[in-house]
C-alpha cells in the first residue's frame, strides 16, 4: 500500500470519521444558533394557527369597534363639536337656548336581518292589532258569561262523550255475541264497529269512497237505544250489567232497565 493512499481500517480515519449523530444534542455554536431559529419559528406558526382558529366574526369586530366608538366622548377635534362650541356651548350643559334640549348624543338602534326599512314596523303594527283583538275577545268573552249556560254545555259535552262510548261498547258486543250464534253479517250496518283500515293508495282509496256506505240516518241516542235492545231481545245481554242472562224473566228479574240511568238510580 503506498503512502499517499489511506487505510480505511486504520483508527486514525475512523475516528476522523466519527461523529456525534444523536437526536437534540447541538455541540457547536452555529448549531445551537440554528435550533433557537427554528424553535421561535415554529412558536411564531403555532401563534398564528391559534389566531386564524379563535378569528372573531365581522359581526363580533364590528360590535367592539361601534362599543368603543360610543364609549368615546365627542372633543373639539370633532367639526359639529367645534361649531355648537363657538355658539356658547359647553360639554355636559343642554341644547336650545332654554337650556331644556338633550344632554347626550341621539342614540343608535342597531338594525339585525334582512327586512326592509318598513317592515319592523309592520311587524310591529301587527303585533299591537293582533293583541287588540284578543284582548277584545276577552272582554267580550267575560261580559257574556253565563255560569248556568256553560255548565248546560259542558253537560251536554259530556253527556255526548258517554253516549258515544256506550255506543261503541254495545257495536262491540252485538259482533261478539253474533259471531258466537255465526251470524255473518249483522242485522244493521251500525249494528258493528267500523274496523279500521289500513291506509290505502289513491286509487283505491277513490273505489273506497264510491263503495262507502251511507251514514245511518239516526243520531247516536237513537242507535244506542236500538243496538241495546237488539242485545236485551236477541241475546239477553245487559249492556250496563255486563251479563248474559240465562232467559228473558231472568233479566227482567234482576236487571233494573234498559238504560245508563235506571241503572244509575239502582246504585243510588
Amino acid at each position: 500500500m503506498s503512502g499517499d493512499e489511506c487505510d480505511y481500517m486504520s483508527d486514525d480515519f475512523l475516528a476522523q470519521c466519527a461523529q456525534d449523530v444523536r437526536p437534540g444534542l447541538t455541540k457547536s455554536y452555529a448549531n445551537k444558533r440554528e435550533h433557537e431559529k427554528w424553535k421561535k419559528r415554529e412558536i411564531v406558526l403555532e401563534e398564528q394557527r391559534l389566531a386564524k382558529r379563535v378569528k372573531k366574526s365581522v359581526k363580533e369586530i364590528e360590535h367592539e369597534q361601534r362599543e368603543e366608538g360610543l364609549q368615546t366622548t365627542i372633543d373639539s377635534s370633532n367639526k359639529g363639536f367645534a361649531l355648537l362650541a363657538k355658539m356658547g356651548y359647553k360639554p355636559g350643559s343642554s341644547l336650545g337656548k332654554d337650556g331644556s334640549g338633550r344632554t347626550e348624543p341621539v342614540p343608535i338602534t342597531i338594525k339585525e336581518g334582512r327586512g326592509g326599512l318598513g317592515r319592523d314596523e309592520a311587524i310591529k303594527r301587527l303585533k299591537e292589532r293582533k293583541q287588540k283583538i284578543m284582548e277584545e275577545r276577552a272582554r267580550e268573552l267575560v261580559a257574556g258569561f253565563d255560569p248556568v249556560a256553560f255548565r248546560a254545555k259542558m253537560r251536554e259535552k259530556h253527556m255526548a262523550r258517554r253516549t258515544e262510548s256506550d255506543l261503541s261498547k254495545a257495536q262491540k258486543s252485538c259482533r261478539q255475541l253474533d259471531l258466537s250464534k255465526e251470524y255473518a253479517e249483522p242485522m244493521e250496518s251500525w249494528f258493528w264497529p267500523k274496523d279500521r283500515l289500513p291506509k290505502l293508495d289513491e286509487d283505491d282509496q277513490e273505489d273506497e269512497e264510491e263503495d262507502e256506505e251511507e251514514e245511518p240516518a239516526f243520531s247516536v241516542e237513537e242507535q244506542l237505544v236500538m243496538v241495546v235492545e237488539y242485545l236485551r231481545t236477541e241475546h239477553t245481554y245487559c249492556l250496563f250489567c255486563a251479563i248474559s242472562f240465562t232467559s228473558e224473566t231472568d233479566m227482567t228479574g234482576t236487571c233494573p232497565g234498559p238504560t245508563r240511568e235506571d241503572h244509575d238510580a239502582d246504585d243510588d
